[in-house]
């Protein structure tokens, strides 16, 4: 007798979800928030005709009645529990630079240059950090989802202990390992500790290392205790089943979502390739890593040639801040001495502090589309350049030469 389960939510809802006309991508278009070629289409579909007829048709809440006007303030228990345990997690702070552990949020797609991807996030994702990968603006983790009745034998499923921890972040998927670039990280929504960290860490050796158990009965829509190789407590779900096992297919949308996380990583180590190797090279590698260290990222650009000029710098690229600077070596001595030129070219001023500890040693402001040569020598310590919006950039110099 063929065994009926199930799921919460159906599957044909997370697909929707994450690659259907939802609400939120409505919402984005009609914000103007996508591209064109995305507008487009969305405004091609019935969902949008609805969307727009339903738009004028909201009743205004000062028309309701009371009864009406009390109904929607009746929240159930189950909603109120979500609300409760998101608020929670959205209490979490994070320093400036990432830890391993955090699952963060991801809301839309951020590119190292602009419209290198054309698309957008349907749904938001969640990430587990669990280390820098080639360049610290770029991180390994796992995606994370909500849908626990979708575990499988190589799913981590939160525990109490983890708390708080937004209801949206509640399993960690170790089949589906991503490679993050920080800057599309919105905000922290949960935080393991080192030890359950470690414990996810074990799973995914497992995971990489060997299949799952051929003597376990697949059992869909439950989680259970078990043992990691290592002697690690984890709370998984059971091996895949049947071939029309609905978790395969779950699976297979969360991998193909996952690409929306993989693909602006790449374009980031991609784009980091580029820095040739020299002793202004590394002195750039290390500005890089640097920035990669706050969630932010330093791209290298192709200088203009300039003809009769033999200097090492020319053949190092500028430094691009995304919307904010440019930045070009000038001159870097062996000692430790240097000189940059700093252009504006974003839309906000941008102010240029050379330090040594806690001395200012040198302060200019640039208007946008301006620029600036800064020097320093062995003795100073950072160079810190600060937008008129608060975006800051804080780039180590005492011992890059």
């Amino acid at each position: 007798m063929k065994m009926h389960i199930t799921f919460t939510p159906p599957i044909e809802f997370i697909e929707r979800q994450l690659f259907g006309v939802t609400e939120g991508l409505m919402e984005a278009v009609q914000r103007g928030e996508t591209s064109p070629g995305v507008a487009a289409a969305v405004r091609g579909t019935t969902d949008w005709s609805e969307y727009q007829k339903n738009l004028r048709t909201v009743p205004d809440e000062a028309h309701l009645s009371p009864a009406e006007v009390s109904l929607a303030e009746t929240i159930p228990d189950h909603i109120r529990d979500l609300i409760q345990r998101r608020v929670a997690a959205r209490s979490l702070s994070s320093a400036q630079r990432p830890h391993p552990g955090e699952i963060v949020l991801i809301e839309r797609i951020v590119t190292p240059r602009p419209n290198q991807i054309d698309g957008v996030i349907q749904a938001p994702l969640c990430v587990l950090l669990d280390a820098p990968a080639e360049a610290p603006v770029v991180w390994h983790g796992w995606l994370v989802s909500a849908e626990t009745d979708y575990a499988s034998w190589w799913d981590f499923v939160l525990q109490e202990q983890d708390a708080p921890f937004d209801p949206d972040a509640a399993m960690v998927q170790l089949w589906n390992p991503v490679r993050i670039y920080m800057p599309m990280a919105a905000q922290v929504v949960g935080q393991l500790s080192m030890a359950r960290l470690q414990a996810v860490r074990a799973l995914a050796a497992d995971f990489a290392t060997s299949g799952a158990p051929t003597d376990v009965n697949s059992w869909p829509g439950r989680v259970a205790s078990r043992s990691t190789s290592t002697g690690l407590l984890v709370t998984t779900g059971s091996p895949l089943g049947r071939t029309d096992d609905a978790r395969a297919h779950y699976q297979d949308l969360y991998f193909r979502a996952g690409e929306a996380v993989r693909e602006p990583a790449r374009l980031a180590l991609r784009a980091l390739a580029d820095v040739p190797v020299s002793r202004v090279g590394s002195f750039l590698n290390r500005l890089i890593a640097g920035a990669g260290r706050a969630a932010e990222i330093l791209l290298p650009e192709p200088r203009i040639a300039v003809a009769m000029n033999n200097e090492e710098t020319s053949e190092a690229p500028d430094l691009s801040w995304p919307d904010a600077a440019l930045l070009r070596v000038l001159e870097l001595t062996p000692g430790g001495d240097g000189r940059m030129e700093i252009r504006a070219v974003g839309h906000e001023a941008l102010t240029v502090e050379v330090r040594n500890g806690e001395d200012i040693e040198s302060l200019v402001t640039i208007t946008p589309g301006s620029s600036d040569v800064i020097h320093w020598d062995r003795a100073s310590t950072e160079l810190f350049l600060v937008l008129a919006n608060g975006r800051k950039l804080e780039l180590a110099l005492k011992g890059l030469a």
